[in-house]
């Protein structure tokens, strides 16, 4: 399968995924079952199970676990018939009208190190005990 099949697998994945549990639900899983119904055989049945299978991640997280499970799938789908690629374009593209992009963010800080993140939103700061010195900086 060539690159750019297997980019939009990971996309659909990451998409399906990014929208269990949150009012995008229910609009991915009509466009993975509108893919689904083109598909044969026993693949088909498996793929609507876990399609249907309750998510475990908590609402707008991310499991890493289904995303690889489910670019496999649908690699594995594109590759046996890259005619689907319009379906799955069109998962990948699904998003939401209050966040128009899904944003994955990782955070980390080393020797006694401080992150201050937010996503969507504002994030306000405040003098106090805790708050490093003025003249300090990052």
């Amino acid at each position: 399968m060539n690159e750019e099949l297997t980019e939009l697998a990971a996309s659909g994945a990451t998409a399906l995924v990014s929208a269990m549990g949150t009012d995008l639900w229910q609009e991915a899983k009509r466009l993975m079952d509108r893919l689904l119904a083109q598909v044969r055989g026993s693949r088909r049945n498996e793929l609507s199970v876990a399609l249907n299978r309750p998510s475990t991640a908590a609402r707008g997280a991310v499991d890493a676990g289904a995303v690889d499970y489910w670019t496999e799938a649908l690699a594995q789908l594109l590759d046996r018939d890259p005619d689907l690629a319009q379906d799955v374009m069109a998962l990948a593209s699904l998003r939401s009208r209050e966040r128009p992009d899904i944003v994955v963010q990782v955070n980390s800080a080393t020797t006694s190190g401080e992150v201050f993140a937010v996503q969507h939103g504002t994030q306000h700061f405040a003098s106090g005990p805790n708050s490093r010195d003025s003249r300090e900086r990052p």
